[in-house]
């Protein structure tokens, strides 16, 4: 049976339209909840002017969770943001097994925090991931022939080298 030579390129491209995915995904479950923490604002106001203490108590705690949340979107939009950076770059530059190398320790990263575990963002993330794994076998098994091979370049690396940083601030600890 035939098969057909993996293109890096295809498979950067569906990488690109996942990473956009996301982003589109994440934006939506901030505007969700910054409109619901809003909302849920409104309502303590409302109840601390008439008097009721322990709800407006229970209603400012779920305003705070619900603002955190949201800060800890914002940062996965900011990772995301500079993956989409990175990959767009390694496709202008052909840049394939750097960006595959780079993007594999990163994606495993990014699943660990527990916004990647939302319902609406974990199959997204693991569609992600799994292409980012192909991409790395087409890379890894790919046989040299005629293509077009333009020097190294650390744009890339340091634009991964900044979402990492920025992710490994977000999974430590807080003291």
């Amino acid at each position: 049976m035939l098969k057909r030579k993996k293109d890096p390129l295809r498979k950067t491209f569906e990488i690109l339209y996942s990473v956009r995915l996301l982003k589109d995904r994440v934006s939506r479950i901030q505007s969700r909840l910054d409109d619901r923490a809003s909302e849920l604002s409104e309502r303590l106001v409302q109840l601390q002017m008439h008097g009721d203490k322990y709800l407006a108590s229970r209603y400012a705690e779920e305003v705070a969770n619900l603002r955190k949340l949201s800060s800890r979107l914002s940062m996965l939009m900011y990772v995301l943001d500079k993956v989409d950076l990175a990959v767009q770059h390694a496709i202008v530059r052909r840049e394939f097994s750097s960006l595959a190398s780079e993007l594999s320790g990163l994606i495993k990263d990014v699943g660990k925090l527990p916004e990647s575990r939302i319902p609406d963002l974990g199959i997204l993330f693991a569609d992600l991931e799994a292409s980012v794994r192909e991409l790395t076998d087409i890379v890894s098994y790919d046989l040299p022939g005629p293509s077009y091979n333009p020097p190294a370049n650390s744009e890339v690396s340091r634009i991964i080298e900044e979402a990492k940083a920025t992710l490994r601030e977000k999974l430590e600890p807080v003291h």
